[in-house]
Order: structure tokens, then sequence, then C-alpha cells
């Protein structure tokens, strides 16, 4: 589902590299100043922008397609 049109704000970004990196849910809002629902919220929005409903592991295949990461 490679889309190059699409680009990431510096959130999604931050999200989607931030999974890469193996940290979990629960965690990601110790390196992003979200709340872990505000981040739930984004990744929700993005999938949408994505035009995709998937697990977490599938937006990162896909933001590697993309090299987003």
């Amino acid at each position: 589902m490679k889309n190059e049109t699409i680009e990431l704000n510096e959130i999604e970004l931050k999200i989607v590299q931030s999974l890469a990196q193996g940290i979990r849910n629960k965690n990601l809002c110790e390196h992003i100043n979200l709340s872990n629902s505000a981040i739930e919220k984004r990744k929700k929005k993005l999938k949408e922008k994505l035009k995709f409903n998937g697990s977490d592991e599938d937006l990162l295949k896909i933001a590697r397609e993309n090299r987003w990461i």
C-alpha cells in the first residue's frame, strides 16, 4: 500500500518511529509528549488517513514501504 503522496506530520512520524523501535503502546507517552488516549486517537486518525484498519505491525509495514522509517 505504497502511497508517496501522503506525508506524516511530526507527531505521526514520532509514533511510527517509536513503534518501530519496539516501544510498547503503553510506554509511548514517555517518549511523546501526549497522553496514551491522545496517542491512540492519533494512531486511529493516521490509519484513517492511510485508508486501512489493521494492526500496529501492519502500520509499520506501510511505513517501511513508504520509507517513513
